[in-house]
């Protein structure tokens, strides 16, 4: 990878005070990038509050602690954590464009 560690990941201000109004009453735990097939929409990478593991990378980033699986850190990188109108949202190298997706009947129309 040609990338510096410091440039793996990043995180945004709107999701550094999205965290910190979501966890404000509880502290900080660490959070796991992970890959999620449980979209309707197909796959996507999520946030979840979990501890490192020995298969993880861990970075520290405007006071958040984020740990990433080596191997999923290999093809993703870089990896950017915001927030907007709709949650959280991850960007990253990984091109989920021809994953499909569907309703998974949620929409009513199965």
């Amino acid at each position: 990878m040609d990338i510096r560690k410091n440039d793996l990941l990043s995180l945004t201000e709107a999701a550094d005070i999205a965290l910190s109004a979501l966890f404000a009453p509880s502290g900080r735990p660490s959070l796991r990038v992970f890959l999620s097939f449980l979209s309707d929409s197909g796959p996507r990478l999520e946030l979840a509050a979990d501890e490192p593991t020995g298969d993880d990378d861990a970075f520290s980033t405007r006071g958040w602690r984020f740990v990433v699986n080596r191997a999923l850190l290999q093809q993703a990188a870089p990896l950017v954590v915001d927030c907007g109108e709709e949650g959280f949202v991850i960007r990253s190298s990984l091109d989920f464009s021809l994953a499909g997706g569907n309703c998974g009947g949620s929409c009513g129309t199965h």
